[in-house]
């Protein structure tokens, strides 16, 4: 997990998107993956507080 103040230090990475004249063309995945760096940034953000929620809702 992350750190206790993680979620402080670190602001939240939004998710990024295809075009909508790109995703129309096609069945490709519309959210574009974020890189390993942008991932571990994002999970050092937990603050591993045992409520299941967020990590449910995904």
């Amino acid at each position: 997990m992350g750190q206790t103040t993680g979620f402080i230090e670190f602001n939240r990475i939004k998710n990024r998107y295809r075009s909508i004249e790109e995703r129309i063309k096609d069945y490709r995945e519309v959210e574009i993956p974020l890189p390993e760096e942008e991932l571990k940034r994002e999970g050092a953000r937990c603050m591993d507080c045992g409520i299941p929620f967020c990590h449910s809702l995904g």
